[in-house]
């Protein structure tokens, strides 16, 4: 243990000199994700954390009185119903071309475009289309958005069902109902008589089993974790650097002709990586956590347990890495492979529930992937200690297999 300690301070002594490279590992990841967090709620967020939006309504100024009430009816579905304005900052406007100039600028995340004529073919009970403008840049609020639309929209045409259901009967019957204005006259009762507040009759509440309900998750939530697990990789590029620029100097060579065992030596190397990759961490989880207000989940016990054991893992595949390199050239080409392989299948990049359900355990391949799956699990279930000793497990497998390999390979090299 005392050779370890002592490889482990030498290495530690040497990274800090570097003052340069040293401050880059630990403050370029948190500049990085505050970029993500100005790109996933800058712009189509206002102040308040709303998504900002827009209606056009360009029936506004129609010549029939009742077709513009039946537009302004639909946009007062939007403005006066309490679920769409707590996440929607709504404007109005009539001035198209300026709202889709907004939204191509990133001012806006969406907006709806109520076309002219639209009251009149409601009520006429002709088919009619509502535009969804969207921005690229903001694909999530943007899809929330066009989702409520649909959901209004869908509200709206209920009442054109019934009303041709209602004819349909009256045509059996023979009623004096259908008169043109008769029909005319219902058709503009039913669609007048759908209340904005009835979609406050049905609410939805975001959950999940042994969760607090109430937890307000973001996407910054989920990509700082992801970005957290696969910046904690490039630690094993900054270590496998490090061996093989002691093999070169021939500085490894005399450590390894010490008394210390081969075993302590690749011990000592690990264990400066490790607290390296702590500080790292500790670096990226109280600014996420305290500066940006991310969402890390309740357990810090189990934030921290994870993550100690993804930099137990990675500092293992620093050694790996080291041991399959022969220069830092080499070390160049292998190293930032793997940690983007690594990323990728882990779901650094995007959610690896949107792949196949019978693709989503390749995530399992990777340390990022186990360390998602903890870090997951106490963000979105709430779970503690107990709750991530599978994932754990699983990172310190990893460990010891890049350990016991990176031993062998020392040995087979020095023989």
């Amino acid at each position: 243990m005392r050779h370890v300690l002592h490889i482990a301070l030498k290495d530690l002594r040497v990274y800090t000199r570097d003052i340069s490279a040293f401050g880059i590992l630990l403050a370029m990841p948190a500049v990085l994700i505050v970029i993500l967090g100005m790109a996933l709620g800058g712009a189509a967020a206002s102040g308040s954390g709303q998504i900002n939006v827009a209606i056009v309504n360009l029936d506004r100024g129609s010549v029939s009185a009742t077709s513009a009430a039946h537009a302004a009816d639909l946009e007062k579905r939007f403005t006066d119903t309490s679920q769409i304005t707590a996440l929607f900052q709504i404007e109005s406007s009539s001035d198209q071309d300026a709202v889709r100039k907004r939204v191509a600028a990133g001012e806006l995340a969406a907006a709806l475009v109520i076309p002219e004529g639209f009251g009149a073919d409601l009520q006429a009970g002709r088919a009619t289309k509502l535009e969804v403008i969207k921005d690229p840049g903001s694909p999530t609020s943007a899809g929330i958005w066009e989702s409520v639309v649909k959901a209004v929209a869908a509200f709206n045409s209920a009442g054109s069902i019934v009303v041709q259901t209602t004819m349909q009967a009256a045509q059996t019957a023979q009623s004096p109902i259908l008169s043109q204005s008769g029909e005319a006259a219902l058709r503009g009762y039913a669609v007048s008589q759908l209340d904005a507040n009835a979609l406050d009759s049905v609410t939805v509440a975001d959950g999940v089993a042994g969760h607090n309900a109430a937890t307000d998750w973001k996407p910054l939530d989920y990509y700082t974790l992801a970005m957290t697990a696969m910046f904690l990789m490039f630690c094993a590029m900054y270590g496998a650097f490090s061996v093989v620029g002691e093999r070169r100097e021939r500085t490894m060579a005399r450590i390894l002709a010490s008394p210390a065992p081969r075993s302590a030596v690749i011990g000592g190397k690990m264990l400066g990586i490790f607290v390296l990759g702590v500080a790292q961490f500790a670096v990226l989880y109280l600014f996420t956590r305290f500066v940006l207000n991310v969402n890390w989940g309740e357990s810090v016990a189990a934030i921290v347990l994870v993550a100690l054991a993804e930099i137990a893992a990675v500092t293992g595949l620093g050694m790996l890495i080291s041991s399959l390199a022969h220069s830092e050239r080499a070390v160049g080409g292998i190293g930032p492979l793997t940690v983007q392989i690594m990323a990728l299948l882990g779901g650094s990049f995007f959610p690896i529930s949107i792949l196949p359900i019978w693709l989503q355990p390749i995530r399992y391949l990777s340390v990022v992937g186990w360390t998602m799956e903890g870090w997951r699990r106490i963000q979105v279930q709430g779970a503690g200690v107990s709750g991530v000793l599978g994932p754990v497990a699983a990172l310190l497998a990893f460990a010891a297999v890049f350990y016991a390999f990176s031993v062998w390979r020392t040995r087979a090299g020095a023989a």
